[in-house]
């Protein structure tokens, strides 16, 4: 049984550090905004903040667990703090289960400023259960975390380190309908789609959000993104590296890399359809206004009827200017 000693005071240390930290905190909190607006003023033309949104989450959750976990990791193993842990009682699934729980406290703080910004500012419109939100994003961050770590495990210097992270983030987020609408890409690229796990993300948060489905409808995403974080914590246990100068295995990684393929050739074998391949409804939207504009036509009915004099009050009033005039 494995034995986290020590994960208490990591994890504290490593809050510490993010909060003293000027980069990190633009990162936590100004570059997560900066994203909302530019999205908002871009696509908001084509489509409503509600639509964007599910990707906007998405490009979020991988952003931060590549360029934050990953990119935190290389460069403490080349500051020779992990050597330092050595001497220590802490273990290897400690030092990642610490810096998986800092990276996953500050990504919801992101996610959450995100949320909070675009409903206040853009009127942002949640059709399903609002309850099942922060349930999909933590499914999506608990699958993703693990995988930012496990690119840190295997780059060998900050060198390295941040060409391996680019070629995962590009296709993670270009080809999973983040920040291309989903139904707006080639056949080929959609079928492709379903190797990737930043799609399930997509379709779960576009389930929920625009179509307005129940969290029961987003089980299968979800359990493959369960499978594929728990997954990455073993690939981390296997992969770990206390020193740069350590080799890495070639038969762990081709191992690593078989079962990644393995889990996601079955799931899109056998995965469940994205319903995201059609483009989102309208018609609620449309029911939204036209409900809006029937009740704003009744109350200036109303308005206008309760201004109108009867029949009966016109004519007495016209038989009072009579007697008047005569």
């Amino acid at each position: 049984m494995i034995r986290f000693r020590g994960l208490r005071e990591l994890v504290r240390a490593g809050i510490l550090s993010v909060t003293r930290s000027r980069a990190a905190l633009f990162w936590t909190i100004m570059f997560p905004l900066f994203l909302l607006g530019i999205f908002g003023a871009i696509f908001s033309r084509f489509s409503t903040m509600t639509e964007i949104l599910p990707g906007l989450w998405t490009i979020t959750i991988i952003s931060a667990s590549f360029f934050g976990n990953s990119m935190i990791m290389v460069q403490e193993r080349e500051a020779g703090t992990f050597r330092r842990y050595l001497v220590t009682p802490v273990n290897s699934a400690t030092v990642v289960a610490a810096y998986g729980i800092v990276g996953s406290v500050t990504l919801c703080l992101s996610l959450l400023l995100q949320g909070v910004a675009a409903w206040t500012v853009f009127g942002v419109d949640c059709r399903g259960p609002v309850w099942a939100l922060p349930i999909v994003l933590l499914v999506g961050i608990l699958a993703f975390a693990p995988l930012g770590l496990l690119v840190g495990s295997i780059a060998r210097d900050l060198k390295t380190a941040p060409v391996l992270t680019n070629l995962l983030f590009f296709p993670l987020m270009f080809l999973s309908g983040a920040a291309i609408p989903f139904f707006m890409l080639p056949h080929f690229v959609q079928v492709g789609a379903k190797l990737l796990p930043s799609t399930y993300v997509v379709e779960s948060l576009t389930g929920v959000m625009v179509r307005g489905e129940s969290l029961g409808a987003q089980t299968a995403p979800l359990l493959i993104l369960l499978a594929t974080g728990a997954f990455g914590v073993w690939l981390n246990a296997l992969l770990f590296r206390w020193e740069s100068t350590q080799p890495l295995s070639r038969q762990r990684l081709g191992l690593a890399l078989l079962g990644l393929l393995l889990l996601y050739g079955i799931a899109a074998l056998v995965g469940p359809t994205l319903r995201m391949v059609s483009p989102p409804d309208k018609s609620t939207s449309a029911l939204s206004v036209t409900t809006k504009a029937a009740a704003s036509g009744s109350s200036s009915a109303s308005d206008y009827g309760a201004a109108r004099p009867t029949p009966s009050v016109a004519a007495a009033t016209s038989r009072s200017e009579s007697r008047s005039a005569a």
